[in-house]
């Protein structure tokens, strides 16, 4: 799933879950055949569980057998109401231990600049340089980066890498080889492509596709 919130758009592959506080308007796109649960909780309920930490802001999580099972188990209406409650309450702390996935792409508000990032993210036109970019946008080149840096808080240059990255996980979840996705997202080698996922995702991305097949995960927090 691809889901839009504020100025941030959040790459959801399998085996992962979003936390969306309430309040938050959002919209959910999805890129594959997806089947999807989601729970809401009463904020008295999310209250009594203190210690509930980023509950204010939207974060991806990977979803752990124990979380996916909880979830599951919430759509069972052959469990009683009490079991629901208490799983309802078990989930929540769960997800105060779960890894967090950043797999979250700041969006800049200017009309201008989300016209051309979202043009280059729909047609994945990753060998735009700034100065097309900038033309697109009808901005010079300087005042492009001026405007792009305090906007979003990344370099273009920056912002495109992890771009190319999260828009690689539905790739993955795919099942598409490191090879041709590593083409696909434009890197010089499979190594190139390798080494970048492992410094934003955390992991490789073999080990990352193992997670949305049932392996273990990779344990990373952010």
């Amino acid at each position: 799933m691809l889901v839009r919130t504020g100025s941030m758009l959040w790459s959801v592959p399998p085996q992962r879950a979003l936390w969306v506080p309430a309040g938050h308007l959002h919209t959910i796109e999805m890129l594959s055949p997806v089947e999807m649960r989601t729970v809401y909780f009463r904020p008295e309920l999310i209250a009594e569980c203190d210690g509930f930490l980023r509950r204010s802001e939207v974060h991806a999580v990977v979803a752990s057998p124990l979380l996916k099972e909880l979830v599951v188990g919430l759509f069972d209406l052959r469990n009683a109401p009490d079991a629901l409650c208490l799983m309802a309450r078990l989930l929540l702390c769960t997800l105060r231990e779960t890894s967090l996935l950043p797999s979250y792409l700041p969006m800049p508000k200017n009309q201008r600049l989300h016209g051309a990032l979202t043009k280059l993210l729909a047609n994945n036109d990753w060998h735009w340089t700034a100065q097309e970019i900038a033309a697109y946008a009808a901005m010079s080149e300087r005042t492009f980066s001026r405007h792009f840096n305090a906007d979003v808080g990344l370099s273009f240059r920056v912002w495109r890498q992890r771009a190319r990255i999260i828009a690689s996980l539905d790739m993955l979840a795919s099942n598409c080889s490191i090879k041709s996705t590593a083409h696909a997202m434009q890197f010089a080698t499979p190594a190139a492509y390798t080494a970048a996922f492992r410094k934003l995702i955390g992991c490789a991305p073999n080990v990352f596709r193992n997670e949305d097949q049932g392996g273990m995960p990779a344990g990373r927090r952010n």
